[in-house]
């Protein structure tokens, strides 16, 4: 199990199972649910460990004939004498098998809810050459989504329809159930009849909106779009300018623009941003719903005088913009952009791989002494661990609750970040927590011979060579 950087180890597990006895075996795919293996000639589905910890209570059994299986899509379909066929693994641990009969030739999986979490689990989003479906796994019904041309079609999701479905000539809403709403004629009814692939959709926290090219930003407006005569503040495409005048919600544009010529309006108000304060406006965003960033400076709205006023990031925000990114550059390293002290390498760095003990940001699940306290709350929430040397503070679905909770019977004592092991061929160095510690440590009684790299088990190994190399440092 990997963090959410999908750099630094979680945790790894091993369980025997005792049907897949070749040991040639193959892992064909993983979809994040189920694996996908092929011994003895024969097709098994593996439900992931990390979310079936009982696997050994169920007899894996076989699916299909490899010799029988001409083609394979996304963990989920098999081309079995030219027909299709949805295979799924049920809660007993049995293969549950639906022919497909209306579908053809090539197929490919546009959504589903293996992919993302906005989307219900009982239905794909798919295409094959003929037409783009939609299909109910718990009926086993295949429904086509009428005026699409395969081919052309694109899939966009939007921060509140989730999804944006269309070609050229016709855009669909497309929301978490699966249901789709034509709202083609909308756009005909203003001026715009085609040419939706040759747009530019943009999804961001001011409201969709849609590029034409032409000197019309399409905003999203209530489910529906409407075109206004602005431009895009800079690259980032998430604040307009209208009449040098500067906005960041698709509402309070709209608003401005209808009542332009009538101020005396009585519920008329300007709610455009005064950005004058800003340092690097090319370069200005939202990072949230009320805190912007320029790639220098934070800030955040003064409600009352609609400026952006500059103010000192949290930990949380420092967190929406770090990229976990490692990149080696000759015999220099970066980590999410920061130089990281290589004067003790004596050739070029090579990675071998992260491993931690608490991640910073991490998905836990209720249990432990770190999550003393916050035991009411859903095992699906998002946990977010930070300390000050002092004390260790938990941000609770962050994107919801900005204010911290304080764990008040936690010590950050011996609580470890992310540790980054490299190698030169010669010796192995280890970066303890490497955006506050640039200097590196180095594993004076390990060898990298034989070290592989990107492997679990070596790294637990260095891991535990590390902690007593790093106390004793201390």
């Amino acid at each position: 199990m990997k963090a959410e950087n999908k750099i630094s180890y979680i945790s790894q597990s091993k369980i025997r199972l005792k049907e897949i006895t070749d040991k040639g075996a193959r892992i064909i795919s993983d979809d994040g649910n189920k694996i996908l293996v092929l011994s003895n000639a024969k097709y098994y589905f593996i439900p992931k460990p990390l979310y079936r910890r009982d696997i050994n209570k169920y007899e894996i059994t076989p699916l299909f004939n490899e010799n029988e299986v001409s083609k394979i899509v996304s963990n989920k379909f098999f081309l079995i004498s030219d027909h299709w066929y949805y295979v799924s693994y049920t809660s007993k641990g049995e293969s549950d098998k639906h022919k497909i009969p209306e579908l053809k030739g090539n197929l490919e999986i546009i959504a589903d809810s293996d992919s993302n979490n906005y989307l219900d689990n009982n239905a794909v989003l798919l295409k094959d050459g003929n037409a783009v479906y939609v299909y109910d796994i718990n009926k086993n019904k295949l429904e086509k989504i009428p005026h699409l041309t395969p081919s052309q079609t694109h899939l966009i999701q939007s921060r509140n329809t989730p999804y944006y479905l269309y070609d050229d000539d016709t855009f669909y809403l497309f929301d978490r159930d699966f249901k789709y709403t034509d709202i083609t004629k909308k756009f005909n009814q203003q001026g715009k009849y085609n040419g939706f692939t040759k747009a530019e959709m943009h999804t961001n926290w001011s409201g969709d909106s849609m590029d034409t090219k032409d000197g019309l930003i399409w905003i999203n407006i209530k489910a529906y779009f409407t075109p206004i005569k602005a431009t895009y503040l800079n690259a980032y495409k998430d604040l307009y300018v209208y009449h040098d005048k500067v906005f960041d919600d698709n509402d309070y544009l709209n608003w401005f623009i209808r009542h332009e010529a009538d101020p005396s309006y009585p519920s008329y108000r300007d709610r455009s941003i005064d950005i004058s304060n800003v340092k690097n406006p090319g370069e200005l965003h939202k990072i949230s719903s009320s805190e912007y960033f320029d790639n220098q400076q934070y800030y955040s709205l003064e409600e009352n005088s609609r400026r952006l006023e500059k103010k000192e990031p949290s930990a949380y925000l420092k967190l929406l913009t770090t990229k976990d990114d490692i990149e080696i550059r000759e015999k220099r390293i970066f980590i999410d952009g920061q130089q990281l002290n290589t004067d003790k390498f004596q050739d070029a760095p090579i990675f071998l791989g992260s491993i931690v003990d608490i991640i910073i940001p991490c998905y836990v699940t209720v249990g432990g002494d770190i999550d003393e306290g916050i035991r009411s709350h859903s095992k699906e929430d998002y946990y977010y661990f930070f300390t000050d040397g002092k004390k260790v503070y938990a941000y609770i679905n962050p994107g919801e609750n900005q204010k911290p909770k304080v764990l008040h019977n936690v010590s950050p004592r011996n609580l470890k970040a992310n540790d980054y092991f490299f190698t030169d061929g010669k010796k192995v160095y280890a970066y303890i927590n490497p955006r506050e510690n640039q200097k590196p440590k180095v594993l004076h009684n390990v060898s990298p011979r034989n070290l592989k790299a990107n492997d679990y088990d070596t790294l637990k190994k260095l891991l535990n060579i590390l902690v007593p190399t790093a106390k004793k440092n201390d």
